[in-house]
Protein backbone atom coordinates (compact mmCIF):
# COMPACT_ATOMS: atom_id res chain seq x y z
CA UNK A 1 0.00 0.00 0.00
CA UNK A 2 2.84 2.39 0.89
CA UNK A 3 4.49 1.78 -2.48
CA UNK A 4 1.26 2.41 -4.40
CA UNK A 5 0.63 5.57 -2.40
CA UNK A 6 4.13 6.79 -3.16
CA UNK A 7 3.62 6.11 -6.87
CA UNK A 8 0.37 8.01 -6.83
CA UNK A 9 2.03 10.94 -5.08
CA UNK A 10 4.83 10.91 -7.62
CA UNK A 11 2.27 11.36 -10.40
CA UNK A 12 0.62 14.35 -8.76
CA UNK A 13 2.29 17.72 -9.48
CA UNK A 14 2.94 19.84 -6.36
CA UNK A 15 1.41 23.29 -6.35
CA UNK A 16 2.58 25.79 -3.79
CA UNK A 17 1.16 29.20 -2.85
CA UNK A 18 4.00 31.52 -1.97
CA UNK A 19 4.07 35.14 -0.89
CA UNK A 20 7.40 35.67 -2.62
CA UNK A 21 8.76 34.31 -5.88
CA UNK A 22 12.43 34.63 -5.07
CA UNK A 23 13.20 30.90 -5.11
CA UNK A 24 11.02 30.00 -8.07
CA UNK A 25 10.47 31.55 -11.45
CA UNK A 26 6.94 32.83 -12.09
CA UNK A 27 5.23 31.25 -15.06
CA UNK A 28 1.70 32.41 -15.77
CA UNK A 29 0.86 29.50 -18.08
CA UNK A 30 3.32 26.65 -17.67
CA UNK A 31 3.25 24.26 -20.60
CA UNK A 32 3.26 20.72 -19.21
CA UNK A 33 6.09 18.40 -20.10
CA UNK A 34 5.54 16.08 -23.02
CA UNK A 35 4.77 12.80 -21.20
CA UNK A 36 2.71 14.58 -18.55
CA UNK A 37 0.57 16.23 -21.20
CA UNK A 38 -0.05 12.89 -22.93
CA UNK A 39 -0.96 11.27 -19.60
CA UNK A 40 -3.44 14.06 -18.88
CA UNK A 41 -4.93 13.73 -22.36
CA UNK A 42 -5.57 10.03 -21.83
CA UNK A 43 -7.33 10.70 -18.50
CA UNK A 44 -9.48 13.46 -19.99
CA UNK A 45 -10.37 11.31 -23.01
CA UNK A 46 -11.45 8.52 -20.68
CA UNK A 47 -13.52 10.91 -18.54
CA UNK A 48 -15.14 12.44 -21.61
CA UNK A 49 -15.94 9.42 -23.74
CA UNK A 50 -16.48 6.38 -21.51
CA UNK A 51 -20.12 5.63 -20.77
CA UNK A 52 -20.80 6.09 -17.06
CA UNK A 53 -24.15 4.78 -15.87
CA UNK A 54 -25.87 2.40 -13.50
CA UNK A 55 -25.15 -1.31 -13.95
CA UNK A 56 -26.63 -4.41 -12.45
CA UNK A 57 -24.35 -7.33 -11.64
CA UNK A 58 -25.41 -10.47 -9.79
CA UNK A 59 -28.67 -8.85 -8.62
CA UNK A 60 -26.99 -5.75 -7.23
CA UNK A 61 -27.05 -2.25 -8.68
CA UNK A 62 -23.91 -0.12 -8.96
CA UNK A 63 -24.15 3.59 -9.75
CA UNK A 64 -21.76 5.76 -11.79
CA UNK A 65 -19.76 2.89 -13.24
CA UNK A 66 -18.18 1.93 -16.53
CA UNK A 67 -17.01 -1.41 -17.86
CA UNK A 68 -13.44 -2.52 -18.37
CA UNK A 69 -14.04 -3.20 -22.07
CA UNK A 70 -15.47 0.31 -22.55
CA UNK A 71 -12.42 1.86 -20.88
CA UNK A 72 -10.05 -0.09 -23.15
CA UNK A 73 -12.10 0.94 -26.20
CA UNK A 74 -11.71 4.63 -25.31
CA UNK A 75 -8.00 4.41 -24.44
CA UNK A 76 -7.22 2.35 -27.55
CA UNK A 77 -9.11 4.80 -29.77
CA UNK A 78 -7.24 7.71 -28.20
CA UNK A 79 -3.84 6.08 -28.73
CA UNK A 80 -4.68 5.24 -32.34
CA UNK A 81 -5.75 8.83 -33.06
CA UNK A 82 -2.81 10.46 -31.27
CA UNK A 83 -0.08 11.45 -33.74
CA UNK A 84 2.52 11.22 -30.96
CA UNK A 85 2.02 7.43 -30.88
CA UNK A 86 2.09 7.06 -34.67
CA UNK A 87 5.48 5.31 -34.50
CA UNK A 88 4.52 3.07 -31.57
CA UNK A 89 3.12 -0.42 -31.89
CA UNK A 90 -0.34 0.18 -30.42
CA UNK A 91 -2.45 -2.86 -29.49
CA UNK A 92 -5.48 -3.63 -27.35
CA UNK A 93 -3.23 -5.42 -24.87
CA UNK A 94 -1.16 -2.27 -24.41
CA UNK A 95 -4.34 -0.21 -23.97
CA UNK A 96 -5.45 -2.65 -21.26
CA UNK A 97 -2.05 -2.38 -19.57
CA UNK A 98 -2.37 1.40 -19.67
CA UNK A 99 -5.77 1.06 -17.97
CA UNK A 100 -4.02 -1.07 -15.35
CA UNK A 101 -1.57 1.79 -14.77
CA UNK A 102 -4.44 4.27 -14.47
CA UNK A 103 -6.11 2.02 -11.90
CA UNK A 104 -2.85 1.55 -10.01
CA UNK A 105 -2.50 5.31 -9.76
CA UNK A 106 -6.03 5.77 -8.47
CA UNK A 107 -7.57 7.41 -11.52
CA UNK A 108 -10.37 4.86 -11.11
CA UNK A 109 -10.99 1.88 -8.87
CA UNK A 110 -12.61 -1.54 -9.32
CA UNK A 111 -16.17 -2.13 -8.16
CA UNK A 112 -16.63 -5.44 -6.38
CA UNK A 113 -19.35 -7.46 -8.14
CA UNK A 114 -18.43 -11.05 -7.33
CA UNK A 115 -20.27 -12.98 -4.67
CA UNK A 116 -17.41 -15.32 -3.91
CA UNK A 117 -14.37 -13.11 -3.65
CA UNK A 118 -13.97 -10.75 -0.71
CA UNK A 119 -10.51 -9.60 -1.75
CA UNK A 120 -10.02 -6.27 -3.48
CA UNK A 121 -9.47 -6.65 -7.20
CA UNK A 122 -5.93 -5.64 -8.13
CA UNK A 123 -5.79 -6.70 -11.80
CA UNK A 124 -7.63 -4.72 -14.45
CA UNK A 125 -9.72 -6.90 -16.77
CA UNK A 126 -10.75 -6.04 -20.31
CA UNK A 127 -14.27 -7.39 -19.84
CA UNK A 128 -17.77 -5.97 -20.00
CA UNK A 129 -18.60 -7.92 -16.86
CA UNK A 130 -16.05 -5.99 -14.77
CA UNK A 131 -17.07 -2.57 -13.44
CA UNK A 132 -14.95 0.42 -12.44
CA UNK A 133 -15.62 3.86 -10.99
CA UNK A 134 -13.66 7.12 -11.10
CA UNK A 135 -12.01 7.89 -7.78
CA UNK A 136 -12.09 11.69 -8.08
CA UNK A 137 -15.57 12.91 -7.18
CA UNK A 138 -14.65 16.38 -8.34
CA UNK A 139 -14.24 15.47 -12.00
CA UNK A 140 -15.83 18.19 -14.15
CA UNK A 141 -18.82 17.38 -16.30
CA UNK A 142 -18.44 16.42 -19.92
CA UNK A 143 -19.48 19.89 -21.09
CA UNK A 144 -16.92 21.59 -18.88
CA UNK A 145 -14.15 19.30 -20.06
CA UNK A 146 -15.29 19.66 -23.65
CA UNK A 147 -14.62 23.40 -23.54
CA UNK A 148 -11.00 22.77 -22.63
CA UNK A 149 -8.15 22.02 -24.97
CA UNK A 150 -7.34 18.34 -24.45
CA UNK A 151 -3.79 18.85 -25.54
CA UNK A 152 -3.01 21.70 -23.14
CA UNK A 153 -3.92 20.39 -19.72
CA UNK A 154 -1.56 21.25 -16.89
CA UNK A 155 -2.61 18.80 -14.22
CA UNK A 156 -2.85 15.05 -13.97
CA UNK A 157 -6.33 15.31 -12.43
CA UNK A 158 -8.67 18.24 -13.15
CA UNK A 159 -8.79 20.91 -10.49
CA UNK A 160 -11.82 20.83 -8.26
CA UNK A 161 -11.87 24.53 -7.52
CA UNK A 162 -10.38 27.61 -9.08
CA UNK A 163 -7.66 29.51 -7.20
CA UNK A 164 -8.57 32.65 -5.41
CA UNK A 165 -7.87 35.78 -7.48
CA UNK A 166 -5.65 37.34 -4.83
CA UNK A 167 -3.22 34.44 -4.91
CA UNK A 168 -0.68 33.60 -7.58
CA UNK A 169 0.09 29.95 -8.30
CA UNK A 170 3.75 29.00 -8.48
CA UNK A 171 4.70 25.59 -9.75
CA UNK A 172 7.63 23.60 -8.46
CA UNK A 173 9.74 22.60 -11.49
CA UNK A 174 11.54 19.92 -9.47
CA UNK A 175 8.24 18.23 -8.69
CA UNK A 176 7.15 18.52 -12.31
CA UNK A 177 10.37 16.92 -13.48
CA UNK A 178 9.87 14.03 -11.06
CA UNK A 179 6.31 13.63 -12.30
CA UNK A 180 7.49 13.69 -15.92
CA UNK A 181 10.12 11.06 -15.24
CA UNK A 182 7.67 8.77 -13.47
CA UNK A 183 5.14 9.00 -16.33
CA UNK A 184 7.86 8.24 -18.85
CA UNK A 185 8.72 5.12 -16.85
CA UNK A 186 5.07 4.04 -16.85
CA UNK A 187 4.78 4.49 -20.64
CA UNK A 188 8.06 2.68 -21.26
CA UNK A 189 6.95 -0.25 -19.09
CA UNK A 190 4.01 -0.64 -21.48
CA UNK A 191 6.31 -0.24 -24.51
CA UNK A 192 4.63 3.01 -25.52
CA UNK A 193 7.20 5.51 -26.71
CA UNK A 194 5.66 8.82 -27.76
CA UNK A 195 7.48 10.84 -30.39
CA UNK A 196 6.66 14.10 -32.19
CA UNK A 197 5.11 13.75 -35.67
CA UNK A 198 7.64 13.50 -38.50
CA UNK A 199 5.67 15.98 -40.59
CA UNK A 200 5.97 19.23 -38.67
CA UNK A 201 3.28 20.82 -40.85
CA UNK A 202 0.67 18.49 -39.34
CA UNK A 203 -0.62 19.83 -36.08
CA UNK A 204 -1.87 17.54 -33.36
CA UNK A 205 -5.68 17.57 -33.35
CA UNK A 206 -7.32 19.24 -30.39
CA UNK A 207 -10.28 16.85 -30.22
CA UNK A 208 -11.04 13.24 -30.90
CA UNK A 209 -13.19 11.94 -33.73
CA UNK A 210 -16.87 11.30 -32.90
CA UNK A 211 -17.64 7.83 -31.60
CA UNK A 212 -19.96 7.07 -34.54
CA UNK A 213 -17.20 7.89 -37.04
CA UNK A 214 -14.75 5.61 -35.23
CA UNK A 215 -17.30 2.78 -35.15
CA UNK A 216 -17.93 3.13 -38.90
CA UNK A 217 -14.20 3.01 -39.60
CA UNK A 218 -13.89 -0.18 -37.53
CA UNK A 219 -16.78 -1.85 -39.35
CA UNK A 220 -15.54 -0.84 -42.79
CA UNK A 221 -12.03 -2.09 -42.07
CA UNK A 222 -13.38 -5.36 -40.62
CA UNK A 223 -15.40 -6.05 -43.77
CA UNK A 224 -12.40 -5.30 -45.98
CA UNK A 225 -10.32 -7.79 -44.02
CA UNK A 226 -13.08 -10.40 -44.27
CA UNK A 227 -13.32 -9.93 -48.05
CA UNK A 228 -9.60 -10.57 -48.22
CA UNK A 229 -10.04 -13.92 -46.42
CA UNK A 230 -13.36 -15.32 -47.61
CA UNK A 231 -15.79 -14.81 -50.48
CA UNK A 232 -18.96 -12.94 -49.53
CA UNK A 233 -21.44 -12.98 -52.44
CA UNK A 234 -23.93 -10.54 -50.87
CA UNK A 235 -23.12 -7.73 -48.46
CA UNK A 236 -26.62 -6.30 -47.98
CA UNK A 237 -27.43 -8.33 -44.87
CA UNK A 238 -24.04 -7.54 -43.35
CA UNK A 239 -24.02 -3.82 -44.06
CA UNK A 240 -27.60 -3.24 -42.92
CA UNK A 241 -27.74 -2.60 -39.15
CA UNK A 242 -29.92 -4.97 -37.08
CA UNK A 243 -33.41 -3.81 -36.18
CA UNK A 244 -33.10 -4.77 -32.53
CA UNK A 245 -29.71 -4.55 -30.85
CA UNK A 246 -30.90 -5.03 -27.28
CA UNK A 247 -29.53 -7.71 -25.05
CA UNK A 248 -30.83 -11.14 -26.03
CA UNK A 249 -32.19 -11.74 -22.56
CA UNK A 250 -34.40 -8.65 -22.86
CA UNK A 251 -36.27 -10.21 -25.75
CA UNK A 252 -37.19 -13.17 -23.61
CA UNK A 253 -38.32 -10.93 -20.77
CA UNK A 254 -40.61 -8.95 -23.05
CA UNK A 255 -42.27 -12.00 -24.56
CA UNK A 256 -42.86 -13.71 -21.24
CA UNK A 257 -44.02 -12.32 -17.94
CA UNK A 258 -40.67 -12.88 -16.30
CA UNK A 259 -40.08 -12.26 -12.63
CA UNK A 260 -37.98 -9.21 -11.84
CA UNK A 261 -36.17 -9.16 -8.52
CA UNK A 262 -37.18 -5.89 -6.92
CA UNK A 263 -37.83 -6.93 -3.34
CA UNK A 264 -34.86 -6.19 -1.09
CA UNK A 265 -35.44 -9.28 1.07
CA UNK A 266 -35.71 -11.54 -1.98
CA UNK A 267 -32.62 -9.99 -3.49
CA UNK A 268 -30.69 -10.59 -0.29
CA UNK A 269 -31.86 -14.20 -0.01
CA UNK A 270 -30.94 -14.98 -3.61
CA UNK A 271 -27.46 -13.53 -3.15
CA UNK A 272 -27.08 -15.45 0.11
CA UNK A 273 -28.02 -18.79 -1.46
CA UNK A 274 -25.64 -18.17 -4.35
CA UNK A 275 -22.75 -17.30 -2.04
CA UNK A 276 -21.40 -20.83 -2.18
CA UNK A 277 -18.85 -22.03 0.40
CA UNK A 278 -16.84 -23.81 -2.29
CA UNK A 279 -15.71 -22.30 -5.60
CA UNK A 280 -13.46 -23.25 -8.47
CA UNK A 281 -12.97 -22.24 -12.10
CA UNK A 282 -16.07 -24.22 -13.13
CA UNK A 283 -18.38 -22.49 -10.65
CA UNK A 284 -16.96 -19.02 -11.35
CA UNK A 285 -17.51 -19.44 -15.10
CA UNK A 286 -21.05 -20.72 -14.46
CA UNK A 287 -21.90 -17.73 -12.25
CA UNK A 288 -20.68 -15.36 -14.95
CA UNK A 289 -23.16 -16.98 -17.35
CA UNK A 290 -25.94 -17.10 -14.76
CA UNK A 291 -25.77 -13.32 -14.45
CA UNK A 292 -27.29 -12.95 -17.93
CA UNK A 293 -30.13 -15.43 -17.33
CA UNK A 294 -33.70 -14.24 -16.67
CA UNK A 295 -34.52 -13.60 -13.00
CA UNK A 296 -37.05 -16.41 -12.89
CA UNK A 297 -34.37 -19.01 -13.64
CA UNK A 298 -31.99 -17.38 -11.17
CA UNK A 299 -34.53 -17.52 -8.36
CA UNK A 300 -35.33 -21.15 -9.16
CA UNK A 301 -31.62 -22.04 -9.15
CA UNK A 302 -31.07 -20.22 -5.85
CA UNK A 303 -33.91 -22.18 -4.24
CA UNK A 304 -32.36 -25.48 -5.35
CA UNK A 305 -28.92 -24.41 -4.16
CA UNK A 306 -30.22 -23.37 -0.75
CA UNK A 307 -31.72 -26.85 -0.28
CA UNK A 308 -28.42 -28.57 -0.99
CA UNK A 309 -26.78 -30.32 1.94
CA UNK A 310 -23.34 -28.95 2.70
CA UNK A 311 -21.38 -32.22 2.48
CA UNK A 312 -18.44 -33.56 0.47
CA UNK A 313 -20.64 -33.99 -2.62
CA UNK A 314 -22.08 -30.47 -2.44
CA UNK A 315 -19.80 -29.13 -5.17
CA UNK A 316 -21.06 -31.70 -7.70
CA UNK A 317 -24.66 -30.89 -6.76
CA UNK A 318 -23.99 -27.18 -7.28
CA UNK A 319 -22.56 -27.88 -10.72
CA UNK A 320 -25.43 -30.12 -11.74
CA UNK A 321 -27.99 -27.46 -10.75
CA UNK A 322 -26.13 -24.66 -12.50
CA UNK A 323 -25.56 -26.66 -15.69
CA UNK A 324 -29.22 -27.67 -15.87
CA UNK A 325 -30.18 -24.01 -15.39
CA UNK A 326 -27.90 -22.93 -18.23
CA UNK A 327 -29.14 -25.76 -20.46
CA UNK A 328 -32.74 -24.74 -19.82
CA UNK A 329 -32.00 -21.12 -20.64
CA UNK A 330 -30.22 -21.84 -23.92
CA UNK A 331 -32.63 -24.57 -25.02
CA UNK A 332 -35.28 -21.92 -25.67
CA UNK A 333 -35.55 -20.67 -29.22
CA UNK A 334 -33.84 -17.34 -29.78
CA UNK A 335 -31.55 -15.63 -32.25
CA UNK A 336 -28.11 -17.33 -32.11
CA UNK A 337 -25.18 -15.37 -30.76
CA UNK A 338 -23.50 -15.52 -34.18
CA UNK A 339 -26.26 -13.61 -35.96
CA UNK A 340 -28.02 -15.43 -38.78
CA UNK A 341 -27.47 -12.50 -41.14
CA UNK A 342 -23.77 -13.41 -41.11
CA UNK A 343 -24.46 -16.90 -42.53
CA UNK A 344 -22.11 -16.32 -45.49
CA UNK A 345 -19.29 -15.51 -43.06
CA UNK A 346 -20.02 -18.70 -41.10
CA UNK A 347 -19.85 -20.74 -44.31
CA UNK A 348 -16.56 -19.07 -45.25
CA UNK A 349 -15.00 -19.86 -41.87
CA UNK A 350 -16.04 -23.51 -42.12
CA UNK A 351 -14.60 -23.72 -45.65
CA UNK A 352 -11.27 -22.48 -44.32
CA UNK A 353 -11.43 -25.00 -41.47
CA UNK A 354 -12.16 -27.88 -43.86
CA UNK A 355 -9.28 -26.77 -46.10
CA UNK A 356 -6.88 -27.00 -43.17
CA UNK A 357 -6.25 -23.24 -43.09
CA UNK A 358 -6.78 -22.97 -39.34
CA UNK A 359 -4.89 -19.70 -38.96
CA UNK A 360 -7.03 -17.90 -41.54
CA UNK A 361 -10.19 -19.47 -40.07
CA UNK A 362 -9.29 -18.09 -36.64
CA UNK A 363 -8.66 -14.62 -38.09
CA UNK A 364 -12.00 -14.73 -39.93
CA UNK A 365 -13.70 -15.78 -36.68
CA UNK A 366 -12.06 -12.86 -34.86
CA UNK A 367 -13.37 -10.48 -37.53
CA UNK A 368 -16.84 -12.02 -37.36
CA UNK A 369 -16.92 -11.54 -33.58
CA UNK A 370 -15.94 -7.88 -34.08
CA UNK A 371 -19.11 -7.38 -36.15
CA UNK A 372 -21.39 -8.55 -33.33
CA UNK A 373 -23.26 -6.07 -31.18
CA UNK A 374 -21.42 -5.45 -27.87
CA UNK A 375 -24.02 -7.15 -25.66
CA UNK A 376 -24.09 -10.24 -27.88
CA UNK A 377 -20.31 -10.35 -28.03
CA UNK A 378 -20.12 -10.12 -24.22
CA UNK A 379 -22.61 -12.98 -23.80
CA UNK A 380 -20.55 -15.11 -26.18
CA UNK A 381 -17.46 -14.07 -24.22
CA UNK A 382 -19.05 -15.53 -21.07
CA UNK A 383 -20.52 -18.67 -22.63
CA UNK A 384 -17.46 -19.98 -24.49
CA UNK A 385 -15.16 -20.14 -21.41
CA UNK A 386 -17.90 -21.92 -19.47
CA UNK A 387 -18.27 -24.43 -22.30
CA UNK A 388 -14.51 -24.98 -22.35
CA UNK A 389 -14.34 -25.61 -18.61
CA UNK A 390 -17.47 -27.78 -18.46
CA UNK A 391 -16.45 -29.72 -21.58
CA UNK A 392 -12.97 -30.68 -20.41
CA UNK A 393 -12.46 -34.43 -19.75
CA UNK A 394 -11.38 -34.00 -16.13
CA UNK A 395 -14.29 -31.73 -15.15
CA UNK A 396 -17.51 -32.71 -13.37
CA UNK A 397 -19.14 -35.60 -15.26
CA UNK A 398 -22.26 -34.15 -16.90
CA UNK A 399 -23.66 -37.46 -18.21
CA UNK A 400 -22.59 -41.03 -17.63
CA UNK A 401 -23.19 -42.21 -21.19
CA UNK A 402 -21.51 -39.29 -23.02
CA UNK A 403 -18.30 -37.32 -22.74
CA UNK A 404 -18.42 -33.79 -21.37
CA UNK A 405 -17.45 -32.39 -24.77
CA UNK A 406 -20.33 -34.20 -26.46
CA UNK A 407 -22.85 -32.93 -23.90
CA UNK A 408 -21.61 -29.35 -24.20
CA UNK A 409 -21.67 -29.54 -28.00
CA UNK A 410 -25.25 -30.82 -28.12
CA UNK A 411 -26.46 -28.38 -25.46
CA UNK A 412 -25.05 -25.06 -26.68
CA UNK A 413 -24.40 -25.32 -30.44
CA UNK A 414 -27.81 -23.91 -31.42
CA UNK A 415 -27.33 -21.03 -29.00
CA UNK A 416 -24.18 -20.05 -30.91
CA UNK A 417 -24.90 -20.73 -34.57
CA UNK A 418 -27.94 -21.73 -36.65
CA UNK A 419 -27.49 -21.90 -40.40
CA UNK A 420 -29.79 -23.80 -42.73
CA UNK A 421 -27.16 -23.89 -45.46
CA UNK A 422 -24.80 -25.82 -43.17
CA UNK A 423 -25.02 -29.40 -41.96
CA UNK A 424 -25.28 -30.34 -38.31
CA UNK A 425 -21.69 -31.55 -38.33
CA UNK A 426 -20.51 -28.21 -39.73
CA UNK A 427 -22.40 -26.06 -37.21
CA UNK A 428 -21.18 -28.22 -34.33
CA UNK A 429 -17.65 -28.03 -35.72
CA UNK A 430 -17.83 -24.22 -35.83
CA UNK A 431 -19.13 -24.04 -32.25
CA UNK A 432 -16.37 -26.34 -31.02
CA UNK A 433 -13.75 -24.38 -32.97
CA UNK A 434 -14.83 -21.19 -31.18
CA UNK A 435 -14.85 -22.98 -27.83
CA UNK A 436 -11.37 -24.43 -28.32
CA UNK A 437 -10.03 -21.00 -29.32
CA UNK A 438 -12.02 -18.90 -26.82
CA UNK A 439 -8.85 -17.27 -25.48
CA UNK A 440 -7.88 -16.05 -28.99
CA UNK A 441 -11.15 -15.42 -30.78
CA UNK A 442 -11.87 -12.14 -28.97
CA UNK A 443 -8.49 -10.63 -29.80
CA UNK A 444 -8.18 -8.03 -32.55
CA UNK A 445 -6.04 -9.11 -35.53
CA UNK A 446 -2.91 -7.00 -35.85
CA UNK A 447 -3.62 -6.27 -39.51
CA UNK A 448 -7.06 -4.88 -38.64
CA UNK A 449 -5.64 -2.72 -35.88
CA UNK A 450 -3.04 -1.24 -38.20
CA UNK A 451 -5.58 -0.55 -40.93
CA UNK A 452 -7.99 1.22 -38.55
CA UNK A 453 -5.16 3.24 -37.10
CA UNK A 454 -4.03 4.47 -40.52
CA UNK A 455 -7.59 5.37 -41.49
CA UNK A 456 -8.18 7.33 -38.28
CA UNK A 457 -4.95 9.27 -38.62
CA UNK A 458 -5.61 10.04 -42.28
CA UNK A 459 -9.09 11.25 -41.41
CA UNK A 460 -7.70 13.57 -38.76
CA UNK A 461 -5.19 14.92 -41.27
CA UNK A 462 -7.99 15.74 -43.70
CA UNK A 463 -7.19 12.95 -46.16
CA UNK A 464 -9.57 10.36 -47.58
CA UNK A 465 -9.49 7.24 -45.35
CA UNK A 466 -10.98 5.11 -48.15
CA UNK A 467 -7.70 5.46 -50.04
CA UNK A 468 -6.18 3.09 -47.48
CA UNK A 469 -7.24 -0.45 -48.32
CA UNK A 470 -4.91 -2.18 -45.89
CA UNK A 471 -3.83 -4.65 -48.55
CA UNK A 472 -3.14 -4.49 -52.28
CA UNK A 473 -3.59 -6.88 -55.17
CA UNK A 474 -0.87 -5.19 -57.25
CA UNK A 475 2.09 -2.89 -56.75
CA UNK A 476 3.04 0.16 -58.73
CA UNK A 477 6.32 0.06 -60.65
CA UNK A 478 8.38 2.61 -62.53
CA UNK A 479 8.45 2.79 -66.33
CA UNK A 480 11.96 1.32 -66.37
CA UNK A 481 10.90 -1.62 -64.18
CA UNK A 482 7.89 -2.20 -66.43
CA UNK A 483 10.02 -2.33 -69.58
CA UNK A 484 12.48 -4.74 -67.97
CA UNK A 485 9.69 -7.02 -66.76
CA UNK A 486 8.01 -6.89 -70.18
CA UNK A 487 11.18 -7.94 -72.02
CA UNK A 488 11.99 -10.67 -69.51
CA UNK A 489 8.48 -12.15 -69.54
CA UNK A 490 8.25 -12.01 -73.36
CA UNK A 491 11.62 -13.74 -73.72
CA UNK A 492 10.63 -16.53 -71.31
CA UNK A 493 7.25 -17.14 -72.95
CA UNK A 494 8.74 -17.25 -76.47
CA UNK A 495 11.32 -19.74 -75.25
CA UNK A 496 8.59 -21.93 -73.83
CA UNK A 497 6.62 -21.71 -77.09
CA UNK A 498 9.62 -22.80 -79.17
CA UNK A 499 10.29 -25.71 -76.82
CA UNK A 500 6.66 -26.82 -77.04
CA UNK A 501 6.67 -26.70 -80.86
CA UNK A 502 9.92 -28.64 -81.16
CA UNK A 503 8.73 -31.35 -78.73
CA UNK A 504 5.18 -31.75 -80.11
CA UNK A 505 5.02 -35.31 -81.49
CA UNK A 506 1.46 -34.91 -82.71
CA UNK A 507 2.61 -32.38 -85.31
CA UNK A 508 4.07 -33.52 -88.65
CA UNK A 509 7.72 -32.71 -89.31
CA UNK A 510 6.99 -30.36 -92.20
CA UNK A 511 4.57 -28.23 -90.20
CA UNK A 512 6.88 -28.18 -87.19
CA UNK A 513 9.78 -27.08 -89.37
CA UNK A 514 7.69 -24.31 -90.94
CA UNK A 515 6.67 -22.92 -87.53
CA UNK A 516 10.22 -22.98 -86.26
CA UNK A 517 11.38 -21.09 -89.35
CA UNK A 518 8.78 -18.40 -88.72
CA UNK A 519 9.84 -18.11 -85.10
CA UNK A 520 13.49 -17.82 -86.14
CA UNK A 521 12.66 -15.12 -88.67
CA UNK A 522 10.71 -12.91 -86.24
CA UNK A 523 12.65 -13.68 -83.02
CA UNK A 524 16.21 -14.60 -84.00
CA UNK A 525 17.77 -13.74 -80.64
CA UNK A 526 15.39 -15.94 -78.69
CA UNK A 527 15.72 -18.72 -81.25
CA UNK A 528 19.51 -18.74 -81.18
CA UNK A 529 19.38 -18.85 -77.37
CA UNK A 530 16.92 -21.75 -77.42
CA UNK A 531 18.56 -23.74 -80.28
CA UNK A 532 22.22 -22.73 -80.51
CA UNK A 533 23.28 -25.79 -82.63
CA UNK A 534 20.23 -27.76 -83.75
CA UNK A 535 19.05 -25.31 -86.39
CA UNK A 536 22.45 -25.05 -88.05
CA UNK A 537 22.51 -28.82 -88.39
CA UNK A 538 19.03 -28.76 -89.92
CA UNK A 539 20.12 -26.16 -92.49
CA UNK A 540 23.10 -28.27 -93.63
CA UNK A 541 20.81 -31.24 -94.02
Amino acid sequence: VGREAAMAVNLTPRFRRLDSGRSLRLRAHLEPFHATRLWNNIIHALQLQVEVRQYRRLWRTHDSCFTGAAAVDVVLSHLMQNVYFANSDVSRLKAARLCQALMDHRVFEPVSTRLFSKEQQTMFEDRSSNLYRFVDDGVPSGEELGRKNLFHQERLVPRKTSPKPDKIIFENPIALEACEKRIEEVLQSISLRPSPPTNLKIKAPTSLLPKKVVEDIWKQATLLQLLHLIHLPILDSILQPPVNVERRGAVHINRHSDLVISNTFLDREVSKSLNLPYTDEWLLAAMDCLDICPDQLVVHASELLSQTTKDVDAAETYKRILFETMAKHYSQYREPLLCSRYHDIHAGIIKLMESGETGQALEAAQLCVRLLEPTWREELHRLLPFMAVAGSPGAYKLQKQNTNRTVVKRTFTKAIVQNKSLSKVQTEGLAMFLMDNHTEVFKIPTSLLQMVRKKLLSLQEGRNPNAIAGFTFCKGVTQKEFEEQKLQTTFEQLQRLMQDVSQDRNMCGKERNRLLQDLRKHHPTVFSHCFPNCWLEAEHQ
